[in-house]
């Protein structure tokens, strides 16, 4: 399955002349040559292509017809853009409506962000101003929830050059896990995907129960434990990891009974799961520990946030 790649249109919203649109449209087609070099690529933008404006009063088709060089970007653009366009259908296709969570970039609407961070692709800019010189974008979330809106914040994955792609490439090239879009399916190919982490039957449970919502989110989590448990645990540096998911944390000894497990592993000895990621939107919690002697993490609990109103 191809990597999703979608569009930030508020980087198409400048006042760049023509010639530094040039450019960054040449550094935007090399960021996704760089991208298509690791993985198969599906691009979707807010607009159809001809019409969609690429910076104020300047639309695509116009950079089409420029040059000689840019009618043969614009026909590699077409091999990858997605059938599928604008988002709304895409989002809708995958369970989304789009009604019911919005997503803010600097208190701005980002739709394409949003969509990247729905659909567990990455977001993608025209790089034209510094702005978007970044691989990681931070975003307000506000979703509508059963009695009223609820808010959280994220960090979606993004480049604008071939550099910052480069900073995502381990990543990009695990993106099979985008085949896998369901419970089953991620238990059945774990082994291949999730190596380094183990499983105590209940977390198996959760898994299959999960709340549609959140399993785009799991999956990205569970990308990000591999990751770091494979990659960025140096136990002769440090007995903690180097988290590659920020929202990473040890839970408080106040709330450390509701995270104790009994581990078939240990006998069936009990353990505080004392780490946890968190998944949005809304509470959501994965609860494991660390297996140092294995260098693995043991994933105990995925689900709402033990003791919520919400936890079943």
């Amino acid at each position: 399955m191809p990597l999703p790649l979608f569009l930030n249109e508020l980087s198409c919203a400048s006042e760049a002349g023509p010639r530094r649109v040039d450019e960054a449209m040449a550094s935007f087609v090399d960021t996704l040559k760089r991208l298509k070099s690791w993985q198969s690529l599906s691009l979707t933008t807010q607009s159809p292509l001809p019409s969609a404006e690429l910076a104020r009063g300047y639309v695509y088709q116009q950079w089409v017809n420029a040059s000689p060089q840019n009618r043969e970007r614009h026909r590699y653009l077409l091999g990858l853009r997605s059938r599928r366009s604008p988002f709304a259908p895409v989002l809708e296709e995958a369970g989304h409506e789009p009604p019911e969570i919005e997503y803010l970039h600097d208190g701005v609407p980002a739709k394409g962000i949003g969509a990247a961070h729905l659909m567990g692709g990455l977001a993608v800019s025209l790089p034209v101003t510094p702005k978007w010189a970044t691989s990681w974008l931070d975003v307000d979330i506000q979703r509508l929830g059963e009695d009223d809106i609820e808010y959280d914040k994220d960090r979606v994955r993004h480049c604008s050059t071939p550099g910052e792609a480069d900073e995502h490439e381990s990543w990009v090239r695990s993106t099979g896990l985008h085949a896998l879009t369901n419970p089953a399916a991620l238990l059945a190919a774990w082994d291949e995907f999730f190596p380094s982490l183990e499983r105590l039957p209940r977390f198996d449970r959760d898994l299959m129960r999960l709340d549609p919502k959140w399993f785009r989110p799991v999956r990205e989590l569970l990308s990000e434990l591999q990751a770091t448990a494979a990659d960025h645990w140096d136990l002769d540096r440090s007995p903690e990891p180097d988290w590659q998911n920020p929202h990473t944390t040890p839970e408080s000894q106040s709330r450390r009974h509701l995270c104790t497990f009994p581990d078939p592993a240990s006998a069936g000895q009990s353990h505080v799961f004392s780490w946890h990621a968190r998944m949005t939107p809304g509470k959501g919690r994965l609860y494991f520990r660390l297996v140092p002697e294995r260098k693995v993490f043991r994933l105990a609990y995925v689900g709402p946030k033990p003791g919520s109103d919400r936890e079943s």
